[in-house]
């Protein structure tokens, strides 16, 4: 090897050096920055003890002794295929991230409406306390009275989404799964209360299953309004403003400050 030959290698792995860090900052100050400094930190911890086994030895043969032109060549090569991979690893895994955000924001939007329409039908305009009283009363009176009770499905998004529920964060997904666990649990009890079985039992039976069942729905009612600021908040502020959220929900004075579903909306 001639002795320009070294200097020209250099220049060479310089320029492809800048590129392709002018490349990994664009990623790394544009969007998906956090996933590119991941990558970048796992390529580096791979990397730099690689370069320290056989870059120093090299560097040191370079100065004592010719080396072939080719492995010259070959350093440069896998020089540009480590970049090339760094590079295209970065932009793979944000445009998956970006595809991830983008079906999370959809189905948030989905539950939210889901949830929302389902709160409204149980407790529309805070009716619905008053119209169960009115029910239990009429069953007290009149004990050969039996409750049409109607077979409501509010959970169809939710079923749709199921199989790829783990696309939801931390943040929203327990308490989105557990408004919904409860949701069928009322569905299951109100199956059991449209059976025959239930019009034969004694009216004082079916008076209080009709109590359970309310209460059912009312705790569906907290559930949900509380996973609908969640989402709303995780919308607004990501995962921060969904936990602001919660430290919401869990002071002393939340049940006061609590706004009702509908007054709020996902992103």
């Amino acid at each position: 090897m001639t002795p320009a030959q070294p200097l020209d290698v250099w220049i060479g792995a310089g320029v492809l050096a800048l590129l392709g860090l002018g490349a990994a900052l664009l990623l790394l100050l544009g969007e998906g920055a956090a996933i590119s400094r991941s990558i970048l930190l796992r390529f580096a911890r791979i990397a730099l003890p690689v370069a320290l086994l056989l870059g120093l030895p090299l560097l040191v043969l370079s100065r004592l002794a010719d080396l072939e032109d080719r492995l010259w060549q070959a350093l440069i090569a896998g020089l540009v295929i480590a970049l090339g991979w760094l590079t295209t690893t970065m932009f793979a895994e944000t445009g998956r991230a970006r595809d991830k955000a983008e079906k999370l924001r959809d189905y948030h939007k989905a539950l939210f409406a889901e949830i929302r329409d389902t709160l409204a039908a149980f407790y529309s305009e805070g009716q619905g306390d008053a119209q169960a009283a009115q029910l239990v009363a009429r069953m007290e009176a009149d004990e050969s009275f039996v409750p049409f009770i109607p077979n409501e499905v509010h959970d169809r998004v939710y079923a749709a989404l199921l199989d790829e529920i783990e696309v939801l964060p931390r943040q929203t997904i327990d308490a989105v799964v557990a408004y919904y666990s409860l949701i069928a649990s009322i569905r299951a009890l109100a199956e059991d209360m449209r059976s025959d079985r239930f019009a034969q039992l004694p009216q004082g039976r079916r008076i209080l299953i009709y109590q359970d069942y309310v209460q059912m729905r009312q705790r569906a009612y907290q559930l949900g309004s509380y996973a609908l600021a969640l989402i709303d908040g995780y919308a607004k502020g990501g995962a921060p403003g969904a936990e602001a959220v919660t430290r919401r929900f869990s002071s002393p004075d939340a049940g006061r400050n609590a706004r009702s579903p509908g007054s709020e909306s996902a992103g």
